[in-house]
């Protein structure tokens, strides 16, 4: 096989305009109990990346689409989960207690490395 054969080609990047957004669109892909659904972080140079990565199956001749959905957003994940409520108004914050029923917790996975094929965000 040659390079060009085994080179992994990038998913398809859909920048979102923040995290408030990238939040709603977990929020609303989990299921009835709540438990399932990660936002990814990532710190490149200064930059802190959230992103969700996934796959719409089936996509037209393809067997699969991969997809990064992420935005750059200049607040440092410094705790394990993102939470949200709609109640009395809209409102998200970090946390490291997911306990509260009054909120929806979103764990946070931090990642070390990302693969080249997967950094989006970079200029291409």
């Amino acid at each position: 096989m040659t390079d060009k054969e085994t080179k992994l080609r990038s998913p398809v990047a859909m920048k979102l305009a923040s995290l408030n957004d990238l939040l709603r669109l977990v929020i609303s892909s989990v299921g009835p109990d709540r438990t399932s659904g990660y936002i990814g972080y990532y710190i490149d140079g200064d930059r802190s990346i959230y992103f969700i990565f996934n796959t719409s199956l089936g996509y037209y001749d393809l067997n699969a689409l991969p997809i990064m959905i992420w935005v750059d957003d200049p607040t440092k994940a410094e705790k394990s989960f993102i939470r949200y409520r709609t109640s009395p108004k809209e409102e998200m914050e970090f946390s490291n207690d997911a306990s509260d029923p009054k909120w929806l917790s979103i764990p946070i996975v931090r990642f070390i490395e990302i693969p080249d094929f997967l950094r989006i965000w970079e200029e291409r």
